[in-house]
């Protein structure tokens, strides 16, 4: 009997909503001092899928995310390992600019031979909620930490 009341509290405190940053979704670096086109990429970096869940507490929520982070070798990449700079940032209910903003780094490392390689990233930001608040209307974004340069070039790869 208590099933159905059960779920309909876990109902109402739903999960906020997280996304991946469409211009930050992805990373290309390019050696340094060299051009700009295929032969300069050291590597690439996608932030391919997420997974999660969220836990409440009396004191707010903990958003439990996975982020798949799939990474490919360039031509002028030196070594087996790439690293990247990725970040979580948390936004009120009905605005976009978030409130808080955690960086992230991480590395990849190529088994030889191989041309691409992953990772997943476990990540728990926590919003602070009165007790029986709802977090459904908060927002959660994820992407990497990109120079100018690097959003710019995202960017012109979007138009084409």
């Amino acid at each position: 009997m208590g099933g159905g009341s059960n779920a309909a509290a876990d109902a109402a405190l739903a999960c906020p909503k997280v996304s991946i940053v469409r211009d930050l979704a992805e990373v290309t670096q390019f050696r340094n001092g060299g051009g700009r086109d295929l032969t300069d990429v050291t590597s690439r970096a996608a932030l391919a899928d997420y997974s999660g869940n969220c836990d409440y507490t009396s004191d707010g929520v903990t958003v439990n995310v996975n982020v798949f982070l799939i990474a490919e070798r360039g031509p002028a990449m030196q070594g087996n390992t790439a690293n990247y700079r990725y970040f979580v940032a948390v936004a009120k209910p009905g605005e976009e600019t978030p409130t808080t903003k955690s960086e992230f780094d991480t590395s990849v490392t190529f088994d030889a031979g191989k041309l691409r390689s992953g990772s997943r990233e476990e990540l728990a930001p926590k919003i602070p909620l009165p007790k029986d608040a709802n977090g459904k209307d908060w927002k959660i974004f994820l992407g990497f930490q990109l120079t100018p340069e690097q959003l710019a070039f995202n960017r012109a790869q979007m138009k084409q």
